[in-house]
């Protein structure tokens, strides 16, 4: 019975769920924001790493103001313990309203969201092994978007596209009052399977919380061994998009969800 219900998910929806993706429904605790189970989340890699963004001396970029696993927001307040027990599921950039967001890496779009919730309007990237050269399946989450994008579930876009706009949505209200606050929330995930469940919450099946840096910094990916390198080891150099078009270093597939402009 079980299985039927997976098969006619994936025909009436298959914007909500990837074949045999009902293998990850196990794990609220470690991806649901409200049903969270601390040693869950743990096991699953979410946790801050100590990872270091080091941005380009000749570009300006903007910056991470609130980093993954951070249990306190850009301006220095702490996040509400209503979700994943307070701790950050992504890193937080602040941007103007309307700021096109690229695409971090070459992939397709597999789910978007109305909002209607703490994170916003949002969409999920999937990046297949060869998008990224990690040797895995990543998924990119972008969070508090102006609009709902209005590309079809998957198109796909190379490294660097526009793929939406910074906003304000999920944020007015509460802590930042009806002014909102614009800025991305930027979520990672890996998994070795294609698989996944995207309804309420992101699954990928098998899958891990990844520490957005991971993208640029490469193997090992699981968190617990990230926090356990040396201080110089995480250090993370920051690959983008100039402005004017150009990636920099020009063969790179994984860059900064905001172009850089040169100083």
């Amino acid at each position: 019975m079980f299985r039927l219900f997976v098969i006619v998910s994936l025909f009436l929806f298959p914007a909500l769920a990837a074949p045999g993706a009902g293998a990850a429904e196990g794990l609220p605790g470690a991806f649901s924001p409200k049903k969270a189970v601390l040693s869950q989340m743990r096991a699953r890699g979410f946790m801050a790493t100590g990872l270091k963004a080091v941005y380009p001396k000749g570009a300006e970029c903007l910056e991470i103001d609130s980093p993954f696993g951070s249990d306190a927001r850009g301006d220095g307040s702490p996040r509400s313990e209503m979700f994943y027990f307070g701790f950050h599921g992504g890193a937080d950039i602040s941007a103007p309203l309307g700021t096109p967001i690229l695409a971090v890496a070459a992939g397709k779009l597999i789910h978007k969201s109305k909002g209607g919730s703490i994170g916003g309007i949002s969409m999920i990237l999937q990046h297949a092994p060869k998008n990224t050269g990690l040797g895995v399946w990543t998924y990119t989450e972008y969070k508090h978007l102006k609009k709902v994008p209005s590309a079809p579930i998957g198109k796909r876009f190379a490294v660097g596209d526009v793929i939406a706009y910074s906003g304000d949505t999920g944020t007015k209200g509460g802590h930042y009052g009806m002014a909102g606050h614009s800025h991305l929330h930027l979520s990672a995930f890996y998994s070795a399977s294609d698989q996944y469940v995207a309804r309420k919450f992101f699954t990928p099946v098998d899958g891990q919380w990844m520490d957005p840096l991971a993208l640029f910094k490469g193997p090992p990916l699981k968190s617990a061994e990230i926090r356990d390198l040396p201080g110089a080891a995480k250090k993370v150099n920051i690959r983008y998009k100039a402005t004017g078009g150009a990636l920099a270093p020009p063969q790179t597939k994984v860059i900064w969800p905001f172009a850089c402009a040169p100083k």
